[in-house]
Formats: C-alpha cells, structure tokens, sequence
C-alpha cells in the first residue's frame, strides 16, 4: 500500500511541475513579446488611457490620437494570454475593466506593428 501512496505522490508531483514549466514558459514568450520593440519602435504620444488605475468592472476609456488609422488594441493578463480585442473604427474606446483586479497589459497595433504598449492597473473597489 505505501508504496501505491509513493508512485501516485510522484505522480501528482510530475503534474504539478509540468503545469508550473508551462505556466513560466508562456509568462517568458509573453515577456519577450512584450519587450521586443523593433528597430524604430518608440512609444508613441497621445494615448490616453484612464482612469488608471482603475476599479474592478469600471469603464475604462482608451483615447487614440488622431493620426492613427484603425488599430487593434490587445488586452493581456500577466501571463501572457489574451483577455479581449478591440478593433477602433473611432478615436475613443471604452469598456469595462476586468473583474479580476491585478496589472494588465494594453497592446497597440497598426499595420501589425506593436505601436505602444501601455500597462493598466486594475484594482480592488
């Protein structure tokens, strides 16, 4: 019997560490994505994003200056994945902040070319 209990904490072990390599791998490819800006890349003016930081559930208003042509805007958790897309067809965004407070990454993309990333911080009420 205790060896039965050996072999099934092994394996519970296994698990558990397979599923924290992969949560630092995706948090590492995230992390590179993020501070990868291209040759010429440099943070642009005139995003607006407030309030910031801002409730849980609250709007939140994403302002676009107006030399920009339509943009997709990525909202990203600190792992790496994809919380929403925004597509702009106009010069102002809003929507409702994540219920889950914690620091979130905004991603502004033109042409497929990462514009600005802005980082929002969603706190408790």
């Amino acid at each position: 019997m205790s060896g039965l209990i050996i072999v099934y904490t092994i394996l519970n072990f296994i698990l558990v560490m397979k599923n924290f390599f992969q949560t630092m791998i995706a948090v590492c490819v995230f992390c590179l994505t993020i501070t990868s800006l291209q040759a010429g890349d440099v943070p642009e003016k005139g995003f607006s994003v407030y309030p910031n930081p801002v409730d849980r559930g609250a709007l939140l208003t994403i302002e676009i200056p107006e030399d920009r042509n339509e943009m997709t805007v990525l909202l990203y958790n600190t792992v790496g994945k994809v919380i929403n897309t925004y597509k702009t067809t106009n010069k102002k965004i809003e929507f409702n902040a994540p219920e889950t407070s914690g620091i979130y990454l905004l991603r502004f993309v033109e042409n497929k070319k990462v514009v600005v990333v802005e980082k929002i911080i969603v706190k408790e009420s």
